[in-house]
């Protein structure tokens, strides 16, 4: 398939720079991002980690809220338009590590499909490991993570815990153990805003990793390399130009690590699974690295005390400078941009790194300089990054406010539609295609251009049809359609064309629309009428009678097809 849609996308291409766009008769010049009245940019992307210092303006907390979050929910931004910046950023970077657990809900009798393990309603977290039902609780397990995200969550966590799974990935189908994998988002949650080298140390040991990346069978008679690859590949070190490690590192590293395995008994029986060093399967001879590592030598031990290898070995690679970078690239990709310039990596990666070993390691002061930072509102980073599936869909639910259901069954059915839906657009939820994530996130040249295609981008648009003209489809009897009068009516001026279509924009649009985009879609509101008096005396005659169905009728024949139209321009695909 073609990578991003001819035409329509090559905007999207371009990153809005100073190219011409035939199809639509702009040039840059035209587009301005979700900026008004701000005062005079910093020097493009020369902007650096300094204090964001500008005039604070409404979009600037659309941007912040969009790429810490699903959408811009308007009760959210109720809650936080009177903050500022500072007062922001302590409010979104706390952690929130309750978690309710997951339970059964695929029980079903005329399926003749019963968990004998759990009963209906109830968790299956410390449930015994049961083949036969493993699937259906990876799916509710799968649906509850969509619930999460889809909430009515105030903080970073379900976003910064999505940065988790595509930075250190688990394939829930591959490890197939539902209770493991639970266990597993506990600890990315418990370590989202916290310590990276601790959620490394922990990640080492989680039963989950041990499966999945094979280190639960690395032995000292046959020593398996998977996991030791990854460690420094992708979660640690990188594959950039300065990763000088060797093939011999990737053994020695192996080889640090045998004896880690899980306990299989755990697994089979009731209550949380567990990792356990087993001394006999450990090599104990010394482990030499090369000169990248300082030609480290990690003394060799016997008996338990050869669980404390691990600890030399986190000390050698959280010692390397590159491991700083690493973690400072992927926070920068996933929040910021998706490619990073020369001066990108010269004013904020390189002392965004700095910042990281300063603090150990600590994640929040890193991320809070970022989010406050000049580089981060600079209108170059503004409205640059492609949405993903998640931000797409689900950022599409929370800011139209779509109900969260009608009944514990509806939820379900919602969270199930939600989780297929965002396979069916590259991204389902806890299994990336392999251990370096989701593609869009890495892969160059075209990083986040990955998410549009001529299929995937097909499907969004039908989706936003169906949210604007009819309801998203949940099953056969069941459609969720947004209340869009409900929703207009939280506008700060519905009843004016113009600032009704701008704020729809500042919402759901990584762009302000053009002079000329802005009169095709407002001639679309207006019913082909010229006065901006129809629109404003057919809302008002509806305000005066809102259950008077034919006045409700005229509001929303001339609105649904204007908000149709947004939603399916390139721009819609902007955060």
């Amino acid at each position: 398939m073609d990578p991003i849609l001819p035409r329509q996308f090559q905007h999207l291409v371009s990153r809005y720079r100073k190219v011409s766009i035939p199809d639509l008769n702009l040039t840059i010049s035209e587009k301005t991002p979700l900026l008004s009245g701000a005062s005079s940019r910093t020097k493009g992307t020369e902007a650096g980690l300094e204090p964001f210092a500008g005039a604070w303006t409404g979009a600037h907390l659309k941007h912040l809220i969009k790429r810490t979050g699903f959408g811009v929910p308007g009760k959210l931004w109720d809650k936080l338009k009177d903050k500022s910046l500072d007062q922001l950023l302590e409010s979104i970077l706390k952690a929130n590590n309750s978690l309710e657990e997951p339970i059964n809900n695929y029980n079903d009798a005329a399926e003749n499909k019963i968990d004998s393990e759990v009963p209906e309603g109830q968790s299956f977290v410390l449930a015994k490991f049961q083949q036969e039902m493993e699937g259906d609780r990876i799916v509710s397990l799968k649906g509850w993570m969509v619930d999460r995200a889809l909430g009515t969550n105030e903080t970073v966590q379900e976003k910064i815990f999505l940065f988790w799974w595509n930075f250190l990935p688990i394939k829930m189908w591959d490890v197939f153990i539902a209770k493991s994998c639970f266990h597993y988002i506990q600890m990315l949650h418990r370590n989202a805003l916290g310590n990276f080298k601790t959620m490394i140390r922990e990640l080492i040991k989680d039963p989950a990793m041990l499966v999945f990346l094979s280190g639960a069978y690395n032995t000292k008679e046959a020593p398996d390399e998977n996991f030791a690859r990854e460690l420094q590949e992708l979660f640690c070190i990188g594959k950039n130009k300065a990763a000088f490690f060797t093939e011999e590192d990737v053994q020695a590293v192996a080889r640090v690590l045998t004896g880690w395995t899980v306990d299989w008994d755990s697994i089979g029986q009731t209550g949380a699974p567990k990792a356990v060093f087993l001394s006999f399967r450990h090599e104990e001879a010394d482990k030499h690295f090369s000169a990248y590592y300082g030609n480290r030598v990690i003394r060799g031990r016997s008996g338990d005390a050869g669980a404390e290898e691990l600890e030399d070995l986190l000390d050698m690679i959280f010692d390397q400078p590159e491991t700083a970078r690493h973690l400072a690239r992927k926070l920068y990709t996933f929040f910021v941009n998706s490619e990073i310039s020369q001066a990108s990596e010269n004013n904020v990666i390189e002392p965004m790194s700095w910042l990281i070993r300063q603090h150990d390691y600590e994640l929040l002061p890193a991320l809070k300089t970022l989010l406050g930072s000049a580089h981060f509102f600079d209108p170059e980073n503004m409205g640059t990054l492609i949405k993903s599936p998640m931000d797409f869909l689900l950022g599409l639910w929370r800011t139209l406010d779509l109900p969260r259901a009608r009944s514990p069954m509806d939820e379900d059915h919602i969270n199930g539609a939600l989780l297929w839906r965002m396979a069916e657009l590259g991204m389902e939820a806890g299994d990336p295609p392999n251990v370096a994530g989701w593609t869009a996130y890495y892969q160059a040249p075209l990083y986040d251009q990955l998410w549009i295609n001529t299929d995937t981008i097909t499907k969004r648009a039908l989706i936003t049809d169906s949210v604007i003209l009819w309801g998203f489809w949940i099953s056969e009897n069941l459609q969720y359609a947004a209340d869009l009068l409900a929703f207009v009516e939280g506008f700060a001026s519905p009843e004016d064309p113009e600032k009704l279509l701008r704020e729809f924009a500042s919402q759901n649009l990584g762009f302000w629309l053009s002079a000329r985009q802005l009169q095709q879609v407002k001639k679309t509101l207006l019913g082909g009428q010229e006065n901006d008096g129809y629109w404003t005396s057919a809302w008002q005659s509806y305000l005066g009678e809102p259950l008077n169905e034919e006045k409700a009728g005229i509001v929303l024949n001339r609105l649904k097809p204007a908000l149709q139209m947004m939603l399916q321009m390139a721009e819609a695909q902007l955060m």
